[in-house]
């Protein structure tokens, strides 16, 4: 079954054989859990979100029409499951504030190579935490993601120069924020 493509995995889905949902959570619960994990900061929670994802689309398998690749539907549903929850009362982990993170930047030995690269990943990290909501996933979905402005702009359901404007605008706050 490994060899059939999404699409046809989904049509064998919408025609019953749920089983093979195993298959499609198989190839993108790693892609979904980093999506959720740089929105969040947080294991346990990226892992539920993946979770929820997938049972958003066993409950909407009808809603897919085959028309555009599986993924883009996946993070489509994904992303606004994401913005779901930060509109929740649920609280969701906020970004903190460079000042905060003396002790974990001294745990680093930033002397070697590997523990320059890990401080810089921090920084990055942290940046990214405090971008507004439509910058950080702009960002997430094309630079860690790999998904080209045009399914971003069909997925955010805004147009393509809006994403190409939140990306640059957002990595131009983040280097501002890194070479501080």
């Amino acid at each position: 079954m490994n060899e059939f493509s999404d699409l046809e995995i989904m049509k064998r889905v919408q025609s019953g054989d749920t089983q093979l949902m195993g298959i499609l959570y198989e190839r993108h619960k790693t892609s979904l859990f980093n999506y959720f994990l740089r929105c969040t900061n947080n294991r346990v929670r990226s892992e539920d979100m993946v979770q929820n994802v997938f049972l958003k689309v066993l409950r909407n398998i009808h809603n897919f029409n085959g028309t555009g690749e599986f993924r883009y539907w996946l993070f489509r549903i994904a992303r606004n499951s994401w913005i779901d929850k930060t509109k929740s009362k649920e609280p969701v982990m906020k970004a903190v504030a460079f000042e905060n993170d003396h002790d974990q930047v001294q745990n680093f030995e930033t002397t070697g190579e590997t523990g320059i690269k890990e401080l810089r990943k921090l920084k990055l990290r942290k940046a990214l935490e405090c971008l507004s909501e439509e910058k950080r996933d702009a960002i997430i979905l094309s630079r860690y993601q790999g998904l080209d402005y045009k399914t971003i702009a069909e997925i955010s359901d805004c147009t393509e120069s809006a994403v190409k404007s939140r990306v640059m605008r957002g990595l131009t706050e983040i280097r501002k924020m890194v070479n501080v």
